[in-house]
């Protein structure tokens, strides 16, 4: 396996003259083996929203870097995450999400576990000399509600949501302050051929929205557009008006515009005109080039109107399949011996809204976990 290119002391500290990441940082598997322990097992990782477990016994299973984790809430309404690994042998012990029963039984060998993670029953354990009950519990994972999400950290030591997003909730909050009252009205699971920070890239600026989201641009002031920066996260501001092509905006929404939160690592929470709704991006990585990404939209309403399910077309025929396709053809260029290996990163001195300034900051952040490595 190829050794991870080292990068300069201090890289993309010069906004206005950065280049990219080396193209190896988007396909290395050592790349990739190192971002899974160094970022994405100390990090918190959203994984839905509170409404896919706001019932005691409801549950969800997601993948990330390799690992099933288990969140669910339990009879008392707690919420808990676990690694969906029997401790016997290994078999996992759900799938998919749904309403799980008062205990969760392994399809193995029936081992059943309460849903706090203690062990309920091992058959036969009776006649197995020195077996210790409390040495076969599920092995637990962080979990935290914030902002009206759900987010897992794997490493048992983690701080807060907050203290990693300081700053975000509040103003997520104010984007969308039904947060909490929405409900999943649609989700496209896409096994995605690229690396993660190809997506985030793609995500990190609007210089691509005039050429590659007709519809979307349409909708969007982007000479009123700006990207402000707050450490762990980033805001996309853009004040919004009508079109045909993507967004019919009612009358009575004032001040219309779009709000887009990227969170570190890889989360993306937008807020469209309304503020009544929202889409989010969810990135779990699954390899040097794989990541899987659930596209999810929430409504207030659970049965959805005819303009709803019109635009829930439009995201997932038109908008979602442009962004799409770009990531994946980048994946493909940046192995190409055409490619120089870095690309030079745009950033005006206007810091406008067709500015690449986020696409520096993130590329800064993924350079200081090499730097605190």
């Amino acid at each position: 396996m190829k050794p991870i290119e080292q990068l300069p002391e201090n890289f993309c500290a010069d906004e206005e003259n950065a280049w990219t990441l080396p193209a190896s940082y988007y396909t290395q598997p050592s790349v990739f083996a190192y971002e899974k322990e160094k970022i994405f097992a100390d990090s918190w990782i959203c994984v839905a929203h509170r409404s896919e477990l706001a019932e005691p016994n409801d549950y969800v299973t997601r993948e990330i870097i390799g690992e099933s984790i288990v969140v669910l809430r339990d009879r008392e309404g707690v919420l808990r995450a676990f690694y969906n690994v029997c401790p016997h042998r290994g078999h996992q012990l759900l799938s998919g999400s749904g309403r799980a029963r008062n205990v969760i039984t392994c399809p193995y060998h029936a081992w059943t576990f309460k849903l706090d993670g203690e062990l309920a029953l091992a058959r036969n354990c009776d006649n197995v000399p020195n077996f210790d009950k409390s040495k076969a519990s599920l092995v637990p994972v962080k979990v935290e509600e914030y902002a009206g999400f759900v987010f897992i950290n794997m490493n048992p030591e983690a701080g807060t949501v907050e203290a990693q997003l300081p700053g975000l909730e509040a103003r997520l909050r104010a984007a969308c302050p039904v947060v909490d009252r929405l409900h999943l009205g649609a989700r496209f699971v896409t096994e995605t051929p690229a690396n993660w920070k190809s997506i985030v890239d793609n995500y990190m600026e609007c210089y691509h929205c005039g050429p590659a989201h007709p519809g979307f641009s349409d909708s969007v002031q982007v000479d009123k557009y700006t990207h402000t920066l707050h450490g762990n996260w980033t805001l996309q501001f853009g004040l919004a008006k009508s079109s045909e092509k993507s967004f019919k905006l009612d009358d009575s929404i004032k001040d219309p515009s779009f709000s887009g939160f990227w969170a570190w690592p890889c989360t993306m929470f937008n807020v469209p005109p309304g503020g009544d709704f929202m889409t989010v991006i969810y990135e779990f990585p699954a390899s040097a080039e794989v990541t899987l990404q659930h596209y999810e939209i929430y409504f207030l309403n659970k049965e959805l109107t005819e303009a709803q399910q019109k635009l829930v077309e439009w995201y997932r025929d038109v908008f979602r399949p442009e962004d799409l396709r770009l990531v994946e053809s980048v994946q493909r260029g940046l192995k190409s011996r055409g490619y120089r290996g870095q690309g030079r990163i745009m950033v005006d001195r206007q810091r406008s809204g067709i500015s690449e300034h986020g696409i520096v900051h993130f590329h800064r952040k993924v350079a200081k976990e090499y730097e605190a490595g």
